[in-house]
């Protein structure tokens, strides 16, 4: 926790509309003021559901099993389980690993007087056709074939199921795959033939970077603030750690890959360092940065500390915190490994349970966190882009914008062993 801070407000340009205020608020208020905690019953089970999808990760990532057959895991938070795919026998240490943690959760939550009754929280295996690994190199082949082709191809990940790939495109558009307009089926046979396993194709446009424009952020920086570009346009500052023992921040490489960004007339820092497969940036900063996030409207002080950082799967929470939206939670996680032609090749994607707000131009950058629990969250991910199929109503927002329902974040695992990034 920092010492106690001056108020400070400076009025900037908003993409060419008024100009507006936003005062950060003391940090000795911070506890006061701090929006309310998001206590949803999927959350309160995705909690309990967390600690085995770590250590099936762990056990994977660690080699302690062979993890080459490894699908996904997908999460039911609202059912008490979550999926565990696996092409082939499930390894004795992951299930080792699984009863132990049955009986360990069970026994916990007779003594949890805020748990329901019968939790009977679970993990169920589940056969998959294919490997996370199979898919990814299906993925390879088919983009060293088709290449970054807009016209043909929108986005490309791995099923969830493990059943192939699931392939979005505009069917006016296609010319190679498929002649523009001909039937699903056709599109679907021809990437197959290409991608040497099964294409789940479906209707869908490209990403949106949601670069665009909370206001007057002051040294040790936090996440979700608002970042000025060289070129004037809005991005937002994200989640604070360290680069070669260099305090930094995280942000969108589509906002800007070199020179000094700013909040208001201040410098942040300077870009030293980006990787466009995953869209990210690193803006070494000349001042601290601080372990925590703007965590309400665009306009409010509100923050919250950041623990972590995190991981998630498919089917679990999220919350993204943009400059130009504010804190949007009920975020389900929805694809991991997505890739599109602009060159991106790991985002997640999470789409809104309520088909509101998710993300807006002008949040790219911003940390999208998860655990609302409590107080802190965990860091995920950098803010990305929107879906341009899912527009939607915006409200509350710094100024004009464009609204996603649907929107992607990079995840941190890829961040730390490209860019050396260590969040603190």
């Amino acid at each position: 926790m920092r010492g106690s801070k001056l108020l400070y407000a400076a009025a900037v340009l908003v993409l060419g509309a008024a100009s507006v205020a936003v005062a950060r608020v003391q940090e000795t208020a911070d506890e006061a003021r701090m929006a309310p905690a998001i206590l949803l019953s999927r959350e309160y089970h995705e909690k309990h559901l967390q600690p085995i999808a770590e250590e099936i990760h762990r056990l994977i990532d660690t080699e302690q099993v062979d993890g080459s057959d490894f699908t996904s895991i997908v999460f039911h938070g609202d059912e008490h389980y979550l999926d565990l795919f696996w092409k082939g026998a499930v390894p004795a240490g992951i299930t080792e690993a699984v009863d132990a943690w049955r009986t360990r959760t069970r026994e916990a939550m007779r003594h949890d007087p805020a748990g329901p009754v019968s939790p009977d929280y679970d993990v169920h295996y589940r056969t998959a056709a294919y490997s996370r690994s199979e898919m990814d190199r299906a993925i390879s082949r088919f983009v060293d074939v088709v290449g970054n082709d807009e016209a043909e191809w929108s986005s490309i990940s791995p099923a969830n199921d493990g059943s192939g790939l699931v392939l979005s495109y505009q069917p006016k558009a296609t010319k190679r795959i498929a002649p523009a307009n001909a039937p699903m089926r056709d599109y679907a046979t021809r990437a197959e033939r290409i991608a040497g396993i099964p294409v789940h194709p479906q209707v869908g446009s490209v990403e949106t970077p949601t670069r665009g424009s909370r206001t007057s952020d002051a040294p040790p920086w936090y996440a979700g603030a608002d970042l000025r570009l060289s070129d004037n346009s809005r991005c937002s500052t994200g989640i604070p750690g360290w680069v070669d023992k260099r305090r930094v921040l995280l942000t969108a490489a589509h906002c800007q890959t070199s020179g000094n960004v700013y909040n208001g007339q201040r410098v942040v820092g300077e870009v030293t360092a980006y990787d466009s497969g995953l869209d990210v940036a690193v803006i070494t900063t000349g001042d601290n940065t601080a372990a925590r996030f703007y965590s309400s409207a665009w306009d409010s002080g509100d923050s919250r500390p950041l623990y972590g950082p995190a991981r998630l799967d498919p089917g679990q929470s999220a919350c993204f915190s943009g400059a130009t939206s504010g804190f949007h939670c009920e975020l389900e996680v929805t694809r991991v490994g997505v890739h599109s032609p602009s060159g991106r090749t790991n985002a997640t994607e999470v789409k809104s349970r309520s088909g509101g707000i998710a993300v807006a131009q002008g949040d790219s950058g911003g940390p999208a966190v998860a655990n609302p629990q409590g107080d802190s969250m965990a860091p995920v991910g950098v803010i990305i882009a929107g879906n341009t199929d899912t527009k939607t109503p915006c409200s509350g927002t710094s100024s004009a914008t464009t609204c996603f329902s649907t929107g992607y974040y990079t995840p941190l695992d890829p961040v730390v062993s490209k860019l050396g990034f260590s969040a603190s």
